[in-house]
């Protein structure tokens, strides 16, 4: 799209007396958007009316009947004035036609002012065209992000979801492996004690058992006959035992 207004253009097609309807179909032919020909339609036309309005020429039809009519029609329907305002009259006369005549608006056709009424309503209905295709460009944008959007929170949902669930799971496995754990340490403890009670009934009869055959010992060493010299090799073996 060009940047821009065209106003020149603008200026130069009407100056070969082309429409605003010509104008418009050129300008959108060159990529101009309805909102750049309205703006220069209408900067054209009020540089147009402000280069115009201070020399326009004044026609010589209408006033110059009117310059001359003015001051015998004044002077026929008045009724008679002293002598100094008469003479002061024809003076005025001229320059207060001339007064009323550039005061005077131009006539304008009523077929000229309902074209450019239409040609207006028809520029705005495009340009509220344009700008609501530009908004619903928009939206559909809008639209699209907000489905990505949603999108990506569903599947964070999900990866949430399945975080929980995988914490859920090593949970019950943790509690499992406790349980495990303490009912084995129960198991344990009942074998120690259940060996601390079998090994509190062995000591005092393993206890006994020494005691007698400590006893038996002795006898027999009592009862054994002692040799007057005994080899070396006895005393060595006597000496180890």
């Amino acid at each position: 799209m060009p940047e821009g207004i065209p106003i020149q253009k603008v200026v130069d097609m009407k100056g070969r007396n082309a429409d605003n309807n010509a104008i418009i179909e050129a300008l959108r032919s060159e990529g101009y958007s309805f909102q750049q020909i309205r703006d220069a339609i209408q900067q054209a036309d009020l540089k147009k009316t402000i280069t115009v309005s201070p020399g326009a020429p004044i026609p010589q039809s209408y006033p110059q009947q009117q310059i001359m009519t003015s001051p015998q029609q004044n002077t026929a329907q008045r009724p008679p004035m002293p002598q100094q305002q008469m003479q002061v009259n024809p003076v005025q006369a001229p320059q207060m036609a001339q007064q009323q005549m550039m005061q005077a608006p131009q006539p304008q056709g009523p077929s000229r002012r309902s074209v450019d009424l239409d040609e207006v309503q028809r520029v705005l209905e495009e340009i509220i065209e344009e700008k609501w295709k530009e908004s619903e460009g928009q939206l559909i944008k809008i639209n699209e992000w907000r489905a990505v959007v949603n999108s990506k929170i569903k599947e964070f949902e999900t990866r949430i979801s399945e975080l929980n669930t995988r914490i859920d799971s090593f949970n019950t496995v943790l509690v499992k492996k406790a349980e495990s754990f303490d009912e084995t340490m129960r198991n344990v403890d009942t074998e120690i004690q259940a060996l601390e009670k079998s090994l509190n009934k062995l000591v005092p009869i393993l206890s006994d058992n020494i005691s007698e055959l400590r006893g038996v010992i002795t006898d027999l060493r009592k009862d054994q006959p002692k040799a007057e010299n005994p080899p070396m090799r006895d005393i060595r073996t006597s000496t180890l035992l």
